[in-house]
């Protein structure tokens, strides 16, 4: 039965389609209700691209579903007061939200208040993390390190330190949020940024830390990085300003009276 049914709704759709000289025939009736393809149209903007079988599943969904309607409809449903407050609080509810939707569509946020929310709010936009970059420096022979740190330790380092004659190799990490060696750097937050560490023997090899470039947790990321997040986060803030100012506006405007004694009394 069902795949008559659906083979039926196909047939009528090929017929109208192909025969109605209207720009918007009825594809489907069910009793004297009329589908017409305008209204298909928006019930499924997709239904142009859609092949054959989708186009099927749809009409078979909405015959159904017509056909309760009527049923319900017929048994008296639309008058039952149950329903028809229902009904009348959800229109009420689309009424508002589509009223205010009005307003909000047409909000804009200017640079100036983006820029004025980011300053104003950075507790919002911190790293939330620390981030070190430098490099782990090897030596084959502890005269080689001890001679490298007495010449460099009061250098001040902002990029990976040169290949050195006295270096054996130099191993660099980037933006890494945990320690790349814990023996050389149990710690990112506490290690001296810039400048070499003490050598050391650790895991059978002779180290020297360096950090040169460490963003901690509590720093605000850069505007540029967070520009996105910042344009929503101000949107909302403008948004509730806005709908705030309006509401009280419109409540001035109309006589409001509240009883008061419905409120039962603290004890």
């Amino acid at each position: 039965m069902k795949f008559r049914l659906s083979l039926i709704c196909l047939l009528a759709f090929v017929f109208f389609t192909a025969c109605s000289n209207s720009e918007d025939p009825v594809i489907v009736s069910v009793g004297s209700t009329k589908l017409h393809l305008s209204e298909i149209r928006v019930m499924a903007p997709e239904w142009d691209s859609w092949g054959n079988r989708e186009r099927l599943s749809f009409l078979d969904h909405w015959i159904d579903e017509e056909i309760i309607f009527q049923e319900a409809e017929s048994n008296g449903v639309l008058k039952d007061s149950a329903l028809s407050q229902q009904i009348e609080s959800m229109v009420r509810k689309m009424a508002v939200d589509y009223f205010l939707q009005t307003f909000t569509d047409s909000m804009l946020v200017t640079d100036a208040e983006k820029q004025e929310y980011y300053k104003s709010h950075p507790e919002q936009f911190l790293r939330g993390k620390t981030i070190a970059s430098g490099a782990i420096l090897y030596f084959s022979e502890w005269k080689n390190g001890d001679t490298y740190y007495r010449g460099h330790k009061h250098l001040v380092y902002d990029s990976i330190p040169k290949q050195h004659y006295l270096v054996r190799k130099i191993v660099e990490f980037d933006s890494v949020e945990t320690t790349p060696d814990s023996c050389m750097i149990p710690n990112l937050q506490e290690i001296p940024v810039g400048y070499i560490s003490q050598m050391k023997a650790c895991e059978g090899a002779l180290k020297i830390a360096v950090v040169v470039k460490r963003l901690d947790s509590a720093d605000v990321l850069p505007f540029e990085e967070v520009a996105e997040d910042v344009r929503t986060r101000a949107w909302l803030e403008h948004q509730k300003i806005v709908l705030d100012r309006l509401k009280k506006e419109w409540k001035s405007s109309r006589p409001i009276f509240m009883k008061t004694n419905v409120f039962e009394k603290d004890k």
